[in-house]
């Protein structure tokens, strides 16, 4: 029996259940074509196995079973690998000498390298993707005020060769973040519940938002990349032994709980917002908006929004649909919606609902586990013995806290 919902979106298939509309909609389109670099890397075959489900479930529950095992695994008491002497201590022999040194030194270098390189590519993907996608919403408001301020937050182009790279590239980094429990691991730490179920369920909300291309993804990287990248630094900052105010070290934490928290909400005005892109279409025809932007950013040149607008009845909605390169003005994306049915949706399709629905169900809990964290490491009154606050009581409490924040800074938590 066919869903009613199956016709509420523009890009459903009409006539199809759930089901078929899950397994048959196309993979987003190949984002690297023509760019030499990354085409070499990231290959069409690579690209369609990366986004299939099968990889990235098993690739999730092996993370999530691992990281929990391991804390089974560590010797009494923990092994810091880290530490020269950490075989010595729990009676290997040599653990002082120049092997153990050299082992300790390595890790050492390795994770500052790690650190280095996720704070870098976490800046790098919030300068490529948040301008091309604060200057849509500026076209919006300059061409056509709150309607078109809608229509471009509906109309995120997340699935266009440019910022669909950057999107897919993020993606995959979420397989690479798991190494943070790993460090975790060496320093014979363990792995929080905190920790697994933000890697685990990140990968996958990630996954699900890109292959259905829906487009608040954009939200999850650009909020994620933002805190990612002053949280990485604290990191860098901590494996070089440099200072760090604590002021500061809890206002990345306070970062983190507000990135869900926004970053949630913003995704599920989506589900409540309605467009009208002939009205935006109308209003682009008596104004002169053009993108701030350099046009080199943009996927390909496209038509005046006057001259989309004049040709509108005679469109085929097909080739703007499946184009290869899509514009990313809010002409054509409004041209674009105005051609498909349900044309005042917000989402594209039940797919991008799907995801969304996903990321609010991921997102709830992992509040929850981060207010939790939040108040007993820094809201928690000390102990107090006869109103006078307990040397030991404060040195207890003070290690609790250092571990309890250790635990919230590594799980370093994604909006999208």
């Amino acid at each position: 029996m066919t869903s009613h919902a199956s016709l509420e979106y523009p890009f459903d298939a009409p006539g199809s259940t759930f089901q078929e509309q899950m397994r048959n909609l196309p993979y987003p389109a190949y984002p690297f074509e023509g760019h030499a670099l990354l085409s070499r890397i990231f290959t069409p075959a690579f690209y369609s196995f990366s986004l299939s489900p099968i990889p990235v479930l098993l690739f999730s529950l092996a993370y999530y079973l691992t990281s929990h095992t391991a804390n089974h695994l560590h010797s009494a008491p923990p092994t810091d690998w880290t530490k020269p002497n950490a075989a010595a201590k729990n009676g290997g022999g040599g653990g002082g000498g120049g092997g153990g040194h050299l082992r300790a030194k390595l890790l050492r270098w390795i994770i500052l390298a790690h650190n280095a390189l996720l704070a870098i590519y976490s800046a790098a993907t919030f300068v490529l993707m948040a301008p091309p996608v604060l200057d849509l919403f500026f076209q919006g408001w300059r061409a056509a005020g709150s309607e078109g301020l809608t229509l471009a937050l509906c109309s995120t182009p997340t699935n266009d060769p440019y910022l669909g790279r950057w999107a897919y590239i993020f993606y995959l980094s979420k397989y690479y973040e798991v190494i943070d429990s790993l460090i975790l691991y060496l320093k014979g730490k363990q792995i929080g519940h905190l920790q697994s179920y933000h890697h685990a369920g990140a990968l996958i909300c990630m996954w699900i938002a890109v292959r259905y291309q829906s487009q608040p993804v954009w939200v999850f990287c650009v909020f994620n990349s933002f805190v990612h990248t002053f949280m990485y630094s604290y990191y860098f900052c901590s494996a070089m032994r440099w200072p760090f105010p604590r002021a500061l070290k809890r206002n990345l934490t306070t970062m983190q709980i507000l990135q869900i928290a926004s970053g949630t909400l913003l995704t599920n005005v989506y589900l409540l917002v309605r467009v009208q892109p002939a009205r935006v279409l109308t209003a682009l025809t008596r104004s002169q908006v053009s993108t701030l932007l350099p046009a080199s950013i943009f996927a390909a040149r496209h038509p005046a929004p006057s001259q989309i607008f004049s040709g509108l009845v005679r469109s085929d909605p097909g080739s703007l649909s499946t184009s290869a390169e899509k514009a990313m003005l809010l002409g054509h994306y409004a041209a674009q919606r105005a051609l498909t049915k349900s044309s005042e949706s917000c989402l594209q399709s039940k797919g991008a609902e799907m995801a969304l629905h996903v990321n609010t169900m991921y997102m709830t809990p992992l509040l929850m586990l981060f207010a939790h964290f939040f108040m007993r490491s820094y809201l928690k009154p000390k102990p107090r013995v006869n109103g006078i606050v307990s040397g030991k009581a404060v040195t207890r409490a003070g290690e609790a806290g250092q571990k309890a924040a250790r635990q919230i800074e590594r799980s370093d938590v994604p909006s999208k």
